[in-house]
């Protein structure tokens, strides 16, 4: 009678459970002696040494080696035992990275070899209660041997499916049975190794495929950190990331918030540089598609360096990926991208595949998010219509010849239009001091950046004028190229901004405008970047900003608030986003009052998120005195009935809709 596999799995609690099962069901020749006191391995720590509460950490109770069933075993068979204390998968891989080899000189070679970290197999047995839980748990090598070790787990207990408990007795009876052939080490790891391997899957070839396959990644990403986040101390690592990302840019941050915002910018990060250059392979290129912000490219290594990806080379433990990023890297790698680019320009040819892949990751990854922060493609024709529309009406309005390009300063525009004044310097009731006359005139801000649709747009209008005005001016393509990237570093990026609340868009928008100017032959040096920023556009400047044990954050922080404090925008443009309110500024919650003033209506969705988008946009206009405001808005701004005091109110400040 053949064995039911998922009623035995079903039943096993304990060790002696276990090696029954092993021994009868798997063929492995265990004895009564067997197993031994194990002293040569190295697992002297405490949980606080880990970042795990102390509260919620088991500790092991007893760690046994399995004495070498043949001559030839390639494997050091460990069992470790846990105090009966429940231990996420996210603990029990921390704690297993750190029981480490104690470095014995009498150790011989080959003992040595066999223990790599790729021949360790863990069982260990944890849990309270019924809830007792075994597992074995495996480092597993990343294949271009780049990539540091995943640990894997396979693993059941009384709470599993029926078809989890199949698909575990699938992977023990096909991969961990004992092998016919004891003397074929090479063959023996590689079955072994199979069982903590994804099974073979078809070559990914169309975005739809790639967009679900690494949504299910990085929830898997997300998940763990949740969860991570939810044992540790406050010294823990993620946990001290989450606060210094809390105290430095985005001050309603909370737990899920930060592990949607890590694991979309690890996935989707790594995504975007895989489409940037598909014929090169991920991980190792990520940094330098991240040119455009120094920032961002430490941020980034903080980011994989944290969830272990870059490890604590020369400690004590094992270094390995806790979180699941090398799934995603051996994801992507292993995708036909050119294909997948192939699939999506044939069916979109218009528009651009970074772009319009995140909406496809979005809406696979967590469709509630991308609703909740109002996350839409904008189609290419209405942002050309949009920035074109603004570059003419500077041209026709303003009297700038050269509009979006124009480096007509603020002193030049006095003599332009008679009653102009210098803005004040910040926005402060009562400011006395005024700008510097030699200001630029036309400063750029895209409120709601992200994914730099509209600013790339921006560098394109910019270029195709600036080209044709060279080239009426007869300059060679030598004197063209020079002229462009002097342009570029005193003249584009110190007029063209961004805010961006969410991290990948931001890391994308970052990555975007790199590869335009790239596209147009300007090359960044190590110390330029940007300016676009990390931040709640909403979120009023500051008067002291937080310290943070994170310099990048801190110098961000710094950044982007000298811009709230003392940059005057003339050119607001963008799509922002539509839905509910989410964040509630006191200040700008007052200044919505001006467009509710007489309203009797009892029901009104003026704080939804894109009439507090228009007002912020307004109220840059009027602290500058004067200014254009193209962004995609609601249509009821035009006739909508709660939206009369709106209209009013904009009128009064001369401020007209295009």
């Amino acid at each position: 009678m053949p064995t039911n596999h998922r009623a035995k799995l079903a039943t096993i609690k304990r060790f002696d459970q276990l090696i029954a099962y092993l021994r009868d069901e798997m063929g492995w020749p265990i004895a009564r002696d067997s197993f031994e006191q194990v002293e040569d391995l190295f697992y002297d720590f405490t949980a606080e040494e880990l970042g795990i509460d102390p509260k919620t950490a088991a500790k092991i109770q007893e760690i046994k080696r399995l004495r070498p069933l043949s001559p030839r075993q390639p494997w050091g068979i460990f069992f470790v035992k846990f105090e009966p204390k429940r231990l996420p998968v996210v603990a029990l891989r921390r704690i297993l990275s750190q029981v480490a080899l104690k470095k014995r000189a009498s150790a011989n070679s080959a003992e040595r070899a066999a223990w790599a970290a790729d021949d360790l197999l863990f069982v260990s047995n944890y849990g309270e209660g019924d809830e007792r839980q075994i597992s074995f748990a495996h480092f597993s090598g990343a294949k271009d041997g780049h990539d540091l070790p995943t640990l894997k787990v396979l693993g059941w207990d009384n709470r599993d499916t029926a078809l989890h408990l199949d698909a575990v007795a699938r992977e023990l009876t096909q991969h961990l049975a004992w092998p016919d052939d004891h003397a074929d080490a090479d063959n023996w790891r590689k079955r072994w190794r199979a069982a903590f391997t994804l099974g073979h899957r078809e070559v990914v070839t169309t975005s739809k495929e790639l967009s679900i396959r690494l949504a299910e990644l990085a929830r898997n990403i997300r998940d763990r950190i949740k969860t991570a986040i939810a044992i540790e101390t406050e010294k823990g690592p993620l946990t001290k990331l989450m606060k210094a990302f809390k105290e430095a840019l985005v001050h309603d941050l909370d737990a899920d918030s930060f592990a949607d915002m890590y694991a979309q910018t690890v996935a989707y990060g790594l995504l975007s540089a895989r489409i940037a250059d598909p014929h090169k392979k991920t991980a190792d290129d990520f940094a330098a598609h991240m040119r455009t912000n120094p920032f961002l490219r430490e941020l980034m290594e903080t980011f994989l360096k944290v969830g272990g990806r870059r490890g604590k080379a020369g400690g004590p433990g094992i270094d390995f990926d806790e979180l699941g990023v090398s799934d995603v890297v051996e994801l992507l790698d292993s995708a036909n991208m050119e294909a997948v680019v192939r699939d999506f320009g044939d069916r979109n040819r218009d528009e651009d595949p970074v772009m319009h892949f995140y909406e496809l990751f979005l809406s696979e990854y967590n469709k509630r998010l991308k609703v909740q922060r109002g996350v839409f493609y904008t189609p290419q024709p209405v942002v050309s219509y949009i920035v074109r529309s603004v570059h003419e009406l500077l041209q026709t309005e303003f009297g700038l010849s050269d509009g979006l390009a124009d480096t007509t300063t603020w002193g030049e525009m006095l003599q332009k239009i008679p009653g102009l004044t210098l803005p004040p310097l910040t926005d402060d009731p009562g400011e006395k001091r005024a700008i510097a006359s030699d200001e630029p005139f036309v400063q750029i801000l895209d409120l709601a950046t992200g994914t730099a649709t509209f600013l790339v747009e921006v560098i394109d209008v910019i270029y195709r004028t600036l080209e044709s005005k060279w080239k009426q001016q007869r300059l060679t393509d030598v004197q063209l190229r020079a002229a462009w990237n002097d342009y570029v570093l005193k003249h584009l990026l110190p007029r063209l901004h961004g805010f961006e609340l969410m991290m990948a868009p931001y890391a994308i928008a970052h990555m975007k405008i790199g590869l335009k100017l790239a596209e147009t032959g300007y090359r960044f040096a190590a110390d330029e970047r940007a300016r676009i920023y990390l931040t709640n556009a909403l979120e009023p400047k500051v008067r002291q900003l937080s310290q943070t044990g994170f310099d990048a954050l801190a110098h961000e922080a710094a950044a982007v608030n000298e811009i709230k404090w003392y940059k005057r925008f003339t050119v607001l443009i963008g799509n922002p986003p539509y839905s509910a309110s989410i964040s509630e500024p006191e200040w700008l919650l007052r200044r919505l009052d001006d467009w509710k003033q007489g309203l009797n209506e009892t029901k009104s969705d003026l704080n939804r998120e894109e009439w507090k988008f228009l007002r912020l946009a307004q109220h840059y206009c009027i602290t500058a005195g004067i200014g254009i405001v193209g962004v995609i808005i609601n249509r009821d701004f035009l006739d909508g009935i709660v939206k009369r005091r709106m209209r009013e109110h904009l009128e009064r400040k001369r401020l007209s809709g295009y």
